[in-house]
């Protein structure tokens, strides 16, 4: 369904961008006629961000970031275009039905509905469960575990009464069917009648990406020989390898955050929780799944690892490594050394300080591969030293700094027992093999490409380019300009600057005054999956200081637009006749383009 274009104007003709910036950036002040701020999208130390009341866009002249209202809250929130509308009409106070149609309507099994149903009311009678007098055993084990009434709330908690019963007649009494309690996976139908496997325990909810109750971990209170965690099994609402807990609020916070750590438990979420770090997911064993690395990757975001520091939590940091390299996601890794509690534990016994600092201890891959190779698990065969080796040569060949690979090769040199000069050998041969497997293949085009003087033609080919996109700049200034390249242009060679031409003839037909505001609505609500480099374009034409629309400045753009046209169909007829021809009969063609190419400038 299309994003309203009428909805989109309404709340922008509202919304005053310096107010809205100003409700996100503490630092913006008027500076001239215009305002300026310090730029949240890159480390900006004098105020780089520039704001046009009148034109009502935004610039970064450091980071080039750019667009209107909407645009800025899109990139500060890292969210999608209709939720920055959404975003920016509850800043100004604006509400409209339109603004509630485009909700999603999640597609689920039918089937599933009673199931998800006697979920939902299972996980509201477990809360239940927690205020009782019964449930008291539960609140005295969250209250030694420092976890609040607002975070019990939060997260659902709640505890199963030791008859396993009463929750099936409750379920019952609601109207659901053996069948149904039996689909959530906490009971089977018997003779003797079903019995809640979870009863006597604290509760933990575990919901889907949605925020959909699709199961239970139920914590022994007592000590005795019963299972220490008693989990729903794979069922038609939960799949376990399917789940990353606290996913569902986790993402509503991690674009923002730019990051989401991965813990190994319920309580390490809670830990973090703490502390004030809401984007954190638990995994539901060590093991990460195809389907969780997909999950992470759809957040967008940095990633922090942030397993036990014992050697089986290190050990599953490092095979999760491979998994996260493989799928190009970016992350870094919790890293502490002789540090083997988990979080809860460190909050627990040392307090909010000792566990934020731990958690921001992060690491790079190569610091925390370096150090799992020497402290946890040391090389033992030359092989497999060997592959350590290789495994980082395409990283240190990486670096620019020279300081940078010498500070790699002693830490590579110390873990592997390899000498800094046996790898620095090492690092030259993949070097070289490296160039090799890259060298170009010299074909007819490249040679071309590679003569001076053609190059310094290519180089005036630039002037289309520049032609164009002064052009385009007088379409926003006068109508005569758009009617102009309507009946003589009708398209420029640059991809962008001819969409952006499309948008202005649009709005400009229909009688509306263009402005770059408006562009920058239209170019948003199309949706384009180019939107972004024109809406930047647009940004940067709009704040173009003393712009004002000339006849004669346009004639001149035209005929260097003619002119320019002429030489690049020359140059591809050239391109074309080149093929296939020895060394020889290249050079008299290209010596004669070039005679052809003088004449007509007269030299």
């Amino acid at each position: 369904m299309p994003i309203d274009s009428n909805l989109a104007k309404d709340i922008k003709a509202r919304a005053d961008i310096v107010d809205v910036i100003s409700h996100y950036l503490n630092s913006v002040q008027k500076k001239g006629r215009r305002y300026v701020a310090m730029c949240p999208f890159h480390d900006d130390h004098d105020p780089s961000l520039q704001i046009d009341k009148e034109k009502q866009i935004f610039r970064c002249y450091v980071c080039d970031s750019g667009g209107d209202v909407f645009s800025f809250v899109q990139k500060y929130e890292k969210c999608s275009f209709i939720e920055a509308i959404k975003k920016v009409a509850e800043i100004i106070g604006y509400d409209d039905p339109r603004l509630h149609e485009r909700v999603k309507v999640r597609q689920v099994d039918e089937s599933l509905v009673p199931i998800y149903n006697c979920l939902t009311e299972l996980q509201k009678f477990y809360a239940y469960g927690l205020t009782t007098e019964e449930g008291k055993i539960a609140r005295d084990y969250l209250d030694k575990r420092h976890l609040s009434v607002e975070q019990r709330e939060k997260f659902g908690l709640g505890y199963a009464f030791k008859d396993g019963k009463i929750v099936i007649q409750a379920l019952q009494q609601k109207g659901f069917s053996l069948k149904n309690i039996e689909g959530t996976g906490i009971a089977l139908v018997q003779t003797s009648g079903m019995n809640d496997n979870n009863s006597g325990r604290l509760i933990f909810p575990i919901k889907d990406h949605n925020g959909q109750v699709v199961g239970f971990s139920a914590r022994r209170l007592v000590d005795d020989d019963s299972a220490k965690y008693v989990n729903s099994p794979d069922t038609k609402a939960f799949t376990k390898s399917n789940i990353l807990y606290n996913y569902h609020l986790a993402k509503q916070t991690a674009k923002h955050d730019g990051y989401v750590y991965v813990v190994e438990g319920f309580m390490d979420v809670f830990a973090l929780d703490s502390i004030g770090i809401t984007s954190c997911v638990a995994l539901m064993s060590t093991k990460l799944t195809t389907k969780h690395v997909e999950m992470l990757r759809a957040l967008g975001v940095e990633i922090r690892l942030c397993l036990d520091g014992d050697n089986p939590g290190q050990a599953a940091m490092m095979k999760i490594m491979t998994q996260l390299d493989e799928a190009n996601i970016p992350y870094r890794l919790v890293s502490v050394p002789l540090e083997v509690r988990d979080p809860d534990e460190i909050l627990k016994q040392d307090g909010e300080d000792k566990l934020k600092a731990y958690v921001n201890t992060l690491v790079d891959p190569f610091n925390f591969a370096l150090n799992y190779y020497k402290n946890i698990s040391p090389l033992g065969t030359v092989e497999d030293r060997k592959k350590v080796i290789n495994h980082f040569l395409p990283t240190i060949q990486a670096l620019n700094s020279q300081l940078e690979k010498d500070d790699y090769i002693y830490k590579l040199s110390e873990a592997t027992g390899f000498s800094a000069q046996a790898i620095r050998n090492a690092l030259k041969e993949y070097a070289l093999k490296h160039r090799e497997s890259n060298e170009p293949t010299y074909n007819v085009n490249v040679e071309i490409d590679e003569n001076p003087i053609l190059d310094k033609v290519d180089k005036e080919y630039r002037r289309l380019d520049l032609a164009e996109y002064g052009f385009l700049r007088l379409m926003f200034l006068d109508k005569a300009a758009v009617d102009f390249y309507k009946e003589n242009i009708r398209y420029f060679a640059n991809e962008e600057y001819r969409a952006i031409a499309n948008f202005i003839i649009e709005r400009s037909d229909v009688g509306d005054l263009v402005t770059h505001s408006d562009i920058i609505n239209d170019i948003q609500v199309s949706e384009l999956s180019e939107s972004s480099s024109l809406v930047a374009i647009v940004t940067k034409l709009g704040l173009i200081n003393n712009d004002k629309y000339s006849k004669a400045l346009m004639d001149d753009y035209y005929k260097v637009i003619c002119a320019e046209r002429g030489r690049i169909h020359t140059r591809s007829s050239l391109r074309k006749a080149l093929e296939g021809k020895s060394p020889q009969e290249q050079a008299r063609l290209v010596a004669n383009y070039f005679d052809q190419l003088n004449k007509r400038s007269g030299k």
